[in-house]
């Protein structure tokens, strides 16, 4: 609401300078009779738009029109009679106007006061223009300002000499003319250009005439000055609960400031009363500073139930580039509450099992790279294992390429420690070295590699309460290859295929003694396939001699749009691997001769999506992976999505199984539903239901819906959740921030920006 209430300032700051065009026209333009390049700028719901008619005349003469125009001994003029007293930046029209030139004039019956981008209309208004002492007053007032979309009416509106500017009994909403979803209403506004700032008395918010909100005084700014003051509560009403937030914005300097919310939980229902720590009141805190530098903020949630007992939650973070090359940061999170989390919370704190904390310094010049972090965490449940911490990690990077060369190195040095003082923790030094030679031309190339890696550890055993140390040092060899095929068909699409082989050996080394600080095994896919490594992380070195084969198809349209991408591969192993994970090494651990097939297929339309990825094990007659995601998104406003995905393990409680439905149809021009529902096919459940109505108009968007929803402890919670957004105004309501949701999908999609 406060960046457009100053529009009241744009408007009025001219009240002086009398306008130009037809008087009584206020400028509406229907959406037809636009030109192409207005129409482009109106959202698809807007209907028209006001367009300025308003043009400046040479000269600054002054020119009178009426039916009789005659002055009188005294000098006082009188204009009787279709009225228009034209000056170069503005010009008054009404039934009869009368004043002296240089010290006032007074218009009575059907007044219209127009200057560039500005009308105003009343009964009667005074315009006083002496030096010192220019005043203006209008009574049953409408006014416009075309830019910002403006309009409203008021009782009385009037400048003083000074610059305030006092409307009473007044209203003003951007809706179009017609429609008045919502307005914003006050007994008594009083503006002030020279300080930023207005007040209104008895402000009421008003959805189609009805009024939601009150306020019995309200502190507003008038332009990009930032000003003290409430902003617009929210408030969600679940199953359990009535929550109610009310933020207040402090402005304490140009650099730094602060939003305080108060939190207010209600029991819905008699048995709730009894969940005494779900319900009570709380306080969250956001301060922020900007320097030169780089931003910092600190965030505060905490709320105290019925009982009188606290949870908090606390998080501050800091980045700061000192120079081109060089910064620092922090960020850290802590709660001190023992496992406690806020029932209310604005913040963008969330709960988790772990809080972490970290600094780091960077250094950055051209191709080279560098990092030092330190990296703790807190863990409010004793019961929880406690990550691995860095005391501290550093790690550096090199990047040479040139047309046929490639060279990259990298260097890392950590400090593990384990805090629950359990198995292995130490220090770790880590050298990659990844050098390259490529030779091709426009429809092949070679590329052949080596990758060198390095790893030195410092060990302690906690069980054992020893110290030992291990080392690897290993080389793998590549070679890659590919062809390109094209072939133009159907005017001027091109289709292209490329054949792709990739040999990889990277030879057994024994690391059993080598701890798992960071690996992890990636998923198999078509472009993981033409990897050289087959982990993550900087621990296990994995083991193979492979050869990848592939073949990728590639279709443009006529304009060049990736339509189609259509790939197949499957790697074939020459010998076992006989690295893991975790445990000893030397065993075998996969004696698979080849990977089960990949593909992946993906089309790409102006309002049609569709990604597909599909790996199987024709030795197991098994289906490995699958996963689908369709969407479809036609000009009429209608959205259909629908995924799947499914990933097979070998243990039935540990597989992926799931889909999800979601769809937003239009009922009419500004009406939608929309609907979603989620099920995991392994544990036989609808995991998230959404139903709702949503409409959308040139001026206010609205959503209404039923949710349920499991949450991350496996247990279901529901709610039902309102938010509107008042075009030109603000935003009120409370969304579901536990899960992702084609409500969301809907409030974010169109073409309406607030």
């Amino acid at each position: 609401m406060p960046k457009h209430l100053r529009s009241y300032a744009l408007l009025f700051q001219s009240l002086f300078i009398l306008p130009m065009a037809q008087a009584n026209e206020w400028d509406w333009v229907p959406r037809e009779s636009l030109s192409e390049a207005q129409q482009a700028t109106l959202s698809q719901y807007c209907r028209g738009a006001y367009v300025d008619s308003w043009q400046v005349i040479d000269g600054d003469n002054t020119h009178l029109l009426a039916d009789m125009i005659y002055r009188d001994e005294q000098g006082t003029l009188f204009m009787d009679g279709a009225a228009t007293l034209r000056q170069p930046l503005s010009q008054l029209d009404a039934d009869s106007i009368k004043g002296v030139p240089g010290e006032y004039y007074q218009a009575k019956g059907d007044v219209s006061l127009r200057a560039e981008g500005q009308i105003i209309r009343s009964d009667n208004a005074y315009i006083s223009s002496m030096d010192g002492n220019q005043t203006a007053q209008f009574d049953n007032a409408k006014f416009l300002s075309h830019k910002s979309r403006i309009r409203g009416e008021a009782g009385e509106i009037s400048r003083t000499r000074d610059g305030l500017i006092f409307i009473k009994e007044g209203f003003y909403t951007t809706c179009e003319p017609g429609e008045n979803s919502w307005q914003l209403y006050g007994s008594s506004i009083e503006l002030n250009p020279d300080s930023g700032f207005g007040t209104a008395k008895h402000v009421q918010i008003r959805i189609h005439d009805i009024p939601v909100f009150y306020f019995p005084w309200l502190r507003f700014p008038l332009d990009t000055r930032r000003q003290s003051g409430f902003l617009f509560p929210s408030f969600g009403i679940s199953g359990k609960s009535f929550t109610l937030s009310a933020p207040y914005y402090l402005n304490l300097a140009p650099e730094y400031d602060a939003t305080i919310t108060p939190n207010l939980v209600l029991p819905i229902g008699e048995a709730d009363r009894d969940d005494k720590d779900q319900n009570g009141q709380g306080i969250d805190i956001e301060l922020r500073h900007l320097s030169r530098y780089g931003e910092t903020q600190f965030e505060q949630s905490t709320f105290y139930d019925e009982n009188g007992d606290e949870a908090t939650l606390r998080k501050f973070t800091t980045d700061q580039r000192l120079t081109d090359s060089f910064g620092v940061g922090a960020y850290l999170e802590d709660n001190p509450t023992e496992n406690r989390v806020p029932e209310a919370n604005n913040t963008s704190i969330q709960e988790e099992d772990h809080y972490e904390r970290r600094g780091y310094a960077r250094y950055n010049l051209g191709n080279f790279s560098s990092n030092v972090q330190v990296r703790r965490f807190q863990t409010p449940d004793p019961a929880e294992d406690k990550p691995l911490e860095w005391l501290p990690r550093v790690s550096a990077s090199y990047r040479y390429a040139d047309t046929q060369y490639s060279y990259r190195p990298d260097i890392e040095f950590t400090d593990f420690f384990e805090p629950d003082k359990e198995g292995q923790d130490g220090q770790r030094a880590v050298l990659n070295q990844d050098f390259n030679a490529r030779f091709g031309n426009e429809w092949g190339e070679i590329t052949a590699g080596m990758l060198h890696q390095y790893r030195d550890y410092q060990l302690h055993d906690y069980d054992n309460d020893q110290n030992n140390r291990a080392s690897v040092n290993h080389l793998s060899y590549y070679l890659d290859t590919s062809v390109v095929f094209e072939r133009r068909f159907n005017g001027n699409w091109r289709q292209t295929l490329e054949p792709q082989m990739s040999y990889l050996y990277a030879p057994y080394e024994e690391q059993s003694d080598i701890p798992d600080f960071d690996a992890n095994e990636m998923e198999m896919t078509y472009g993981q396939a033409f990897s050289h490594r087959r982990f993550s992380g900087n621990d296990r070195i994995g083991d193979t001699e492979q050869v990848a084969l592939g073949l990728e198809s590639r279709i443009y349209d006529d304009n060049n749009v990736n339509r189609w991408t259509l790939q197949g591969g499957q790697v074939f192993y020459l010998k076992d691997r006989k690295v893991g994970i975790d445990g000893n090494t030397g065993e075998v651990v996969d004696d698979s001769t080849h990977s089960a097939v990949l593909t992946t297929a993906a089309y790409n339309g102006d309002n049609f999506t569709l990604a597909n990825h599909f790996n199987y094990d024709f030795d197991e007659n098994r289906v490995d992976l699958a996963q689908s995601a369709l969407k479809y998104t036609p000009d009429s406003g209608f959205v259909f999505n629908l995924s799947f995905s499914y990933l097979y393990d070998d243990n039935e409680d540990d597989m992926t199984k799931q889909s999800s439905f979601g769809t937003i149809i239009p009922i009419n021009d500004n009406w939608h539903f929309f609907h979603q529902q989620s099920y995991d096919w392994v544990d036989r459940e609808q995991t998230a239901q959404v139903e709702g109505f949503g409409y959308e108009n040139c001026c206010i968007k609205t959503t209404f819906s039923y949710q349920r929803w499991r949450d991350n402890d496996g247990l279901f919670d529901e709610g039902v959740f309102i938010q509107f957004i008042l075009r030109s105004l603000s935003g009120v309501g409370r969304t579901n921030s536990d899960i992702d949701t084609i409500a969301d999908d809907y409030w974010n999609q169109g073409k309406v920006g607030y």
